[in-house]
């Protein structure tokens, strides 16, 4: 399982940069030819956008496999190397899972639609199913993250637990 969480965390962080990149790039045409060209294109502005959607999505679910998402941390570290500790965290691993589940399910309804009605993007014309895609590869990267760490911390309490027999 750590090898798969590793190698999600690479191609990941990958596919993050090259993301970055297209929308830095697409956003510094769009000046370009505004303002120095006095030619604006359309379709760097969807470019921008749809690489943003994903980043953003991608995103989320990256720092949350790092574990450098935004939380309140007061409990966890009074309760550090602890079963309690353990079991408060992986509480939160369960919320994580459900909260996966539900964009998951959500997202496929919504990919799936876009490609059955057949929306296009106005000016690139790629089908929206595309870009809305993005949620349920989200609930995917959550849900196998928060299932990895689940794991990890019933080994742990396994572990504390066989030491205090």
């Amino acid at each position: 399982m750590q090898r798969l969480i590793t190698l999600t965390e690479k191609l990941l962080g990958y596919i993050l940069c090259a993301l970055l990149i297209l929308l830095t790039v697409s956003v510094i045409w769009q000046v370009i030819g505004r303002y120095l060209l006095q030619s604006p294109s359309t379709w760097p502005d969807e470019v921008a956008r749809f690489s943003l959607i994903w980043v953003a999505m991608l995103g989320g679910a990256f720092v949350y496999g790092k574990k450098k998402h935004l939380a309140v941390t007061i409990l966890p570290e009074m309760w550090v190397g602890t079963v309690r500790g353990y079991w408060l965290d992986n509480l939160h691993h369960i919320l994580v899972i459900l909260f996966g589940l539900s964009v998951f399910i959500g997202g496929c309804s919504m990919a799936y639609n876009n490609f059955a009605f057949g929306q296009l993007s106005s000016v690139l014309k790629i089908n929206m199913g595309y870009i809305y895609s993005a949620v349920p590869v989200t609930g995917i990267l959550l849900i196998l993250f928060a299932s990895h760490f689940f794991l990890n911390n019933l080994c742990l309490i396994r572990q504390i637990s066989s030491e205090k027999v």
